[in-house]
């Protein structure tokens, strides 16, 4: 009986040796690990990736935009399985080393991520000086973002962390590990912040907003002698005598007046290469104005067709080519200027931060254009129409 007691207890003692679980050191078979270990592993795989995409980037003025983009939507990503974790929480918890180690192991992330970024702000900044604006100022956006992406993955595993530690149930046997967990977890923060900031200090330095007020003065004196122009334009007479001189009175006036619109252009061109604009109410009206004025002088340029096809019959042929010539080079003048309002109010578009604020009349602006845009040219078309015409007839 005593030996059959001793078998059963060996027998007892082995079963409840191998229900243990097995270390690798003794077995060399790996150790199971919890569930929430295994969810926090997977991050910090992803983590890993997401820091070798940024490490793999280099910036050049093709792809800055394509790669920013990419790497905020993998943060983005890896934000949200942050977030898909520690919404699975649920208490009680616990705690073991292995999710301690992966806490540890995604707030080293942290800081890596904000280091890469530091270095992308710095690539930023050196292309800006042969980069034009309006690149720079969307890859700009794009790394305020992914800044802030790694900002708030950085808060999300402060907050995960800290909410398993309020769920853990065996605490006291832990003390010494999880003290050792926020210890780095507070350390990682501050290098983090720290990075963070001097990314956003670099990005910063290329932000230089420029009212688009600055330019109202001279929108609104073009829109003034533009509506003046297209007064003179609708009031000239012809005739067979005074069809060359009058023709070339006007083209002379109109040349003068779209290469002051060229000038504004050059000089919005010139702003918006290093600074972004904010977007002023008056300014769209003006540029609304000056689209508006354009179809006026789409206008009288058809009217001038045919007056010039009825009179042709009655004027010389020199007085006829010069008065022709005239009208090749007011439609030419007139689509040119059009296009240059057309592609100033773009260009503001384009570089314009206050969008949101003014979308109301920035849609409106736009549709204005587009409808005096298309009458203008349909009008300059049917005046070439008559003028190639006449030349073809008379040229024979």
């Amino acid at each position: 009986m005593h030996a059959f007691s001793k078998m059963g207890l060996s027998a007892l003692l082995v079963l409840f040796v191998a229900a243990l679980p097995v270390r690798p050191a003794l077995a060399g078979k790996p150790v199971p690990i919890s569930p929430l270990a295994t969810d926090l592993q997977a991050l910090v795989v992803e983590g890993n990736a997401l820091n070798a995409q940024l490490g793999g980037i280099t910036l050049t003025a093709d792809n800055l935009c394509a790669e920013l983009l990419r790497a905020h939507r993998a943060a983005t990503a890896l934000i949200d399985g942050i977030a898909a974790v520690d919404g699975g929480l649920a208490a009680p918890l616990t705690l073991d080393t292995d999710t301690l180690n992966a806490l540890d192991q995604l707030s080293y992330l942290s800081p890596d991520l904000a280091s890469q970024a530091v270095r992308l702000s710095v690539s930023l900044n050196a292309l800006a000086a042969t980069t034009p604006m309006v690149v720079i100022n969307d890859g700009l956006i794009t790394m305020l973002q992914l800044s802030d992406d790694i900002g708030t993955m950085a808060d999300r595993i402060l907050e995960m962390a800290d909410k398993i530690l309020v769920m853990a149930d065996n605490i006291g046997l832990m003390a010494d590990r999880i003290l050792v967990t926020q210890q780095i977890q507070n350390q990682n923060i501050a290098l983090t912040q720290a990075s963070i900031l001097t990314t956003q200090q670099n990005a910063l330095t290329l932000v230089r907003v420029t009212d688009t007020a600055a330019f109202n003065a001279d929108l609104q004196t073009l829109v003034a002698d533009g509506n003046l122009l297209a007064v003179r334009m609708a009031a000239v007479a012809l005739s067979p005598w005074t069809l060359a001189s009058e023709l070339d009175r006007i083209a002379a006036d109109v040349a003068l007046y779209a290469a002051r619109v060229k000038a504004l252009q050059t000089t919005v061109d010139a702003t918006t290469a290093t600074n972004t604009l904010y977007i002023n109410r008056d300014s769209l009206l003006a540029l609304g104005d000056l689209s508006l004025m354009t179809t006026a002088l789409g206008t009288a340029l058809q009217g001038y067709a045919i007056a010039v096809n009825g009179l042709a019959p009655l004027t010389t042929k020199r007085t006829l080519d010069d008065a022709l010539g005239s009208m090749l080079n007011l439609s030419s003048d007139i689509g040119l200027m059009s296009g240059s309002i057309l592609e100033m109010a773009d260009q503001i578009l384009a570089m314009a931060d206050n969008i949101g604020l003014e979308a109301d009349q920035i849609l409106l602006t736009q549709q204005l254009q587009n409808t005096n845009i298309a009458a203008t040219q349909g009008s300059i078309l049917a005046a070439q129409q008559v003028v190639i015409a006449l030349f073809a007839s008379y040229q024979l």
